[in-house]
């Protein structure tokens, strides 16, 4: 079974130029692509509410929800204390909002991802000032017992996600784990997983802006056990979302 843990729908800002993809449309993508279930969160320019109510209300594919978590959001704070018992994960994007997840405007969500056991993705990008991976493993040891994904392998470059894939390997981030959401390099991947072990790794593909399609091959080449593999596409995120 394949679950994609990383997908958009909706309208995104200008910094992806206003694209946007509907419902409809990633239930057609996923399907056409052997994707049994999808892991949800909105575009930054589309409300949690309207995305969340969306799926929720589909009987034809299995979406789990993540909220997007963007501190100046006047609505967030009503729309998690209503749903929060139905909402998977959260995401927080520190290049999107421009600031660092150890910015004090997301002290609260944290603590509550933690208190509530809902797993944090946040993404980990090039632009180390920001969205370097070192900043989340900062927040891994001020709470312990919240649950990180760090999307992109941590850096979304071979340099970054080789180092990271090491660094996790520490005590203290026994609840990090890494996505390969839009990663590439099969290759580094293989070395990913052979480093952090393929239950800290968890299969994301970053639709709406690539496509599943791209990204299964990647797992599929893994020069792992099949079992392996299963945790890679599905075992994982299930067990962190306390599905298994």
């Amino acid at each position: 079974m394949i679950i994609d843990a990383h997908i958009h729908i909706g309208k995104w800002s200008e910094v992806f130029f206003g694209y946007s993809s509907t419902v409809d449309e990633a239930v057609e993508t996923m399907k056409r692509f052997g994707v049994s279930a999808a892991v949800c969160m909105p575009a930054d320019a589309t409300r949690n509410e309207d995305l969340y109510n969306e799926t929720s209300a589909r009987d034809d594919f299995r979406f789990y929800y993540k909220a997007w978590i963007n501190p100046d959001d006047p609505e967030l704070d009503g729309f998690l204390k209503r749903n929060i018992d139905n909402i998977s994960l959260f995401k927080i994007h520190p290049s999107i909002q421009r600031r660092r997840i150890t910015d004090d405007s997301y002290d609260k969500y944290l603590q509550l991802a933690a208190e509530k056991k809902k797993p944090v993705v946040v993404h980990c990008g090039r632009w180390q000032d920001i969205a370097g991976y070192r900043f989340p493993l900062e927040c891994a040891v001020k709470y312990p017992e919240l649950i990180l994904i760090l999307a992109h392998l941590g850096g979304d470059q071979p340099s970054l996600y080789l180092e990271c894939s090491k660094e996790i390997l520490k005590p203290e981030y026994k609840n990090v784990y890494l996505g390969t959401e839009s990663v590439r390099e099969f290759y580094f991947v293989n070395q990913v997983v052979n480093t952090a072990g393929a239950e800290r790794i968890i299969f994301g593909s970053d639709y709406n802006l690539c496509l599943p399609g791209t990204f299964i091959p990647v797992i599929e080449s893994l020069k792992i056990p099949s079992s392996d593999k299963e945790l890679i596409f599905s075992g994982n995120i299930l067990r962190l979302m306390g599905r298994s």
